[in-house]
């Protein structure tokens, strides 16, 4: 399968999924995971500066090192780098709650097609109050977990896009 036929399939399947969600403003584009260089330096942002570290499964400690995260991205040959505008500050939280269900979503609908699909969150995960080890988890570990500066990405902070990853070969 070539890439143009890899990227409809997904897509399209994003496409009617993020009308579902009421997520409008996105773009997407086809990426390939292995070429992007981890930035050790993102997790000490996250470390030292985010309210989500030690407190959700999404982020450090509890997300393999950016040694083995750049192992992680360079198995993977193909994938899909989506971003969804959020209109104001006040609707930052809302929208990203809504593109991590999503993205869940996403993985369950690709999973048969590409064994192997992976999400990559924006941001910490949101999808439950607080984490409880008894509950079964949807988290993903954020982009900035995995090593990956967003701006790397051509997106800067303030430009109101949260930034996430779909991993598919």
């Amino acid at each position: 399968m070539d890439g143009s036929e890899l990227n409809m399939d997904v897509s399209d399947i994003l496409k009617e999924l993020l009308k579902n969600h009421s997520m409008s403003r996105y773009e997407m584009e086809e990426i390939a995971p292995q070429k992007f260089k981890v930035d050790v330096r993102t997790r000490w942002k996250c470390q030292f500066g985010c309210e989500y570290y030690g407190k959700r499964r999404s982020c450090p400690p509890f997300v393999p090192e950016t040694d083995e995260a750049e192992k992680f991205l360079k198995s993977y040959t193909a994938g899909i780098l989506l971003k969804v505008n959020y209109e104001s500050v006040e609707s930052y939280m809302e929208t990203k709650k809504e593109l991590q269900k999503l993205l869940v979503e996403v993985e369950g609908r690709l999973v048969k097609r590409y064994p192997m699909v992976f999400t990559l969150f924006p941001g910490g995960c949101d999808l439950c109050d607080e984490c409880r080890p008894d509950e079964k988890c949807r988290a993903r570990p954020t982009l900035s977990a995995m090593g990956i500066r967003i701006s790397d990405l051509g997106v800067e902070l303030g430009d109101k896009w949260l930034v996430s990853m779909i991993l598919l070969e």
